[in-house]
């Protein structure tokens, strides 16, 4: 139901002293960096428990007041970048890619990129979070123990008249994720008999480990349409405990060490900065936890010592952190529709390919070949765990279909790309954006598999159920001039885009252990995406509640005496 607007009415303002105060009575105090999808998630969890003390440090404001977050509309989303609720980071130029930038569009904002995504909720296949576990040595991270978390944040509402298997999906969590009818007869009767045409399926419910072929996506959404996210599904609602305090507008420039305690470092607390008034100030806590994202949970252990950049001395050494940049690139396919006919709402769909599915034999066998080469910065470990899923048949590119209102609009992304960039500091300050290389196709695995993406959403568009609902001539990208490998190499370099998927910077097993503790370290935590060795082939956000939840279930049980 709708969120009642006296909810939104909450102040923000707290004072230290008072935390402090309060925390004197309380066994444990948690210092949350950054209010995102797994940051309040975890706090808020943490703080079921009233001997907990949880502070949460958020670097944006609280975005209740802006009506573009709750509306999910495309216009509304699209208004979202380059505003104050979004980091507006750009890439490093695309060395492999025409030397064009990605704008790389993350929530600078209370609830984080959960309050400025698509809003999608979907799982991959199950071997893809299995992997976690067997290749990245992450033990109790597998497909049954973060779909479990997964549907502890869910409160699933099906759709009458659409398929759906309701064991897939949790149904008491607070996330609302519901599944929408189609406004109007270009996916109905166009689109999903075009992609059956070809030798596509129809899935009943892509949630249960096996997300192959076409479906009507649920997003994360409330009955009435409007956006439901960590600020207002898992925060707003127990925004009233006294053990909860969530401080906007602050910026944490490092965390403070103590003495080190059997040889960890040991944290006692973070140094901030208020970006309104410039004033540094600290704060005390037992336990650290990093949920500031794939770009900020590297740059706060860099800003803090973990590594050794500019000469920032030493706490403890680790190489891997802000490496294994990882993103889901894409390519496009835009016909104008015809006139009169028009592609609006909320409903999307996705359809998701296999290798087996995706490429004939002869092109099987190339990819798999190109797939034997690493790019600079893929481990071995994630490397054997690509191959894994290829030969497993896991989804490779998902086809999504967007509700634009005068086209339509086919997305191909590649969901297990090779390439590997990273993110690392290039200031002391911490108010200074980090600089990222994303290096999209840098592999040609990557660049052969969006050529053939490219190539197969055309075919769709060619299909007899499509053709009454396109405009004559009506192909926007790419043009019919583009047929030949080479001319789509091309096309895919010169269209590249980016699914807004950053993962994998402070990854499990190599940044973090599976407890979630910073290798190293005593207490310090990370509980966001960057923990994700690998891509999952699906949107993350779903496993990134998954994350909060489980880690948040991991350290209610885990003793301060544990930290040593």
């Amino acid at each position: 139901m709708a969120l009642p607007s006296t909810l939104f009415k909450v102040s923000f303002s707290f004072l230290v002293s008072s935390w402090v105060a309060y925390g004197a009575a309380v066994q444990t105090t948690y210092i949350v960096v950054g209010g995102g999808t797994a940051g309040l998630a975890v706090a808020t969890r943490l703080s079921e428990n009233s001997a907990n003390n949880v502070i949460v440090l958020e670097a944006g404001g609280s975005g209740f007041d802006n009506p573009n977050i709750a509306n999910l509309s495309g216009v509304c989303i699209e208004a979202l970048p380059n505003t104050s609720v979004d980091w507006n980071y750009t890439s490093q130029p695309l060395k492999f890619a025409t030397n064009q930038t990605v704008a790389m569009t993350r929530g600078h904002v209370l609830g984080g990129s959960s309050a400025v995504n698509g809003a999608l909720f979907v799982r991959p296949n199950k071997i893809d979070l299995d992997l976690w576990e067997t290749s990245f040595n992450a033990t109790g991270w597998n497909w049954n123990s973060i779909s479990a978390s997964i549907k502890t944040a869910e409160h699933f509402t099906a759709t009458a008249g659409l398929p759906s298997t309701l064991s897939f999906h949790g149904t008491s969590g607070p996330i609302c994720n519901a599944q929408r009818t189609p406004v109007g007869d270009v996916w109905t009767q166009g689109v999903i008999p075009a992609v059956l045409a070809c030798n596509g399926t129809e899935s009943q419910d892509q949630d249960g480990g096996n997300p192959s072929g076409i479906w009507y996506t649920p997003k994360a959404l409330f009955p009435n349409s409007t956006r439901s996210y960590s600020a207002n599904s898992y925060y707003l609602p127990n925004a009233g405990r006294k053990n909860l305090q969530v401080m906007l507008d602050v910026t944490v420039s490092k965390i403070l060490w103590g003495t080190s305690k059997k040889g960890k470092a040991f944290a006692t607390g973070v140094q901030y900065i208020n970006t309104i008034t410039g004033k540094t100030s600290t704060i005390s806590g037992d336990r650290i936890i990093l949920s500031a994202g794939t770009f900020g949970t590297p740059q706060v252990l860099e800003l803090s010592g973990i590594m050794n950049p500019l000469g920032i001395s030493t706490v403890v050494n680790i190489p891997a952190v802000g490496e294994n940049l990882a993103e889901q690139p894409t390519t496009k396919y835009v016909a104008a529709l015809a006139s009169g006919i028009t592609n609006s709402g909320l409903q999307l769909t996705l359809n998701y390919e296999s290798p087996r599915t995706l490429l004939n034999d002869t092109e099987w066998n190339i990819a798999f070949s190109l797939l034997q080469t690493a790019p600079p910065g893929l481990s071995e470990a994630s490397h054997q765990a690509l191959i894994a899923m290829f030969l497993t048949d896991s989804v490779l590119v998902e086809f999504m279909g967007f509700p634009n209102p005068s086209d339509l609009i086919f997305l191909p992304i590649l969901l297990h790309p090779m390439s590997r960039g990273s993110t690392h500091i290039v200031s002391a300050n911490a108010t200074k954006a980090p600089s990222f290389d994303l290096a999209l196709l840098e592999s040609p695995f990557d660049l052969y598999i969006l050529n053939k993406a490219a190539q197969r959403a055309r075919r769709f568009a060619s299909q007899p159920s499509l053709t009454p609902f396109l405009a004559p001539s009506g192909v926007i990208a790419p043009l019919a001039n583009v047929t030949t490998e080479a001319e789509f190499d091309a096309f895919v370099k010169s269209s590249v885009g980016v699914a807004y998927h950053p993962l994998g910077t402070a990854s499990l097993g190599t940044v973090v252990g599976s407890d979630l503790r910073v290798t190293g370290t005593a207490n310090v935590f990370v509980v966001d995406g960057s923990i994700i060795p690998i891509q999952p082939g699906a949107h993350p956000s779903s496993i990134i509640y998954g994350i909060g939840e489980q880690a948040a279930a991991m350290l209610k049980t885990r003793p301060l005496s544990a930290d040593i």
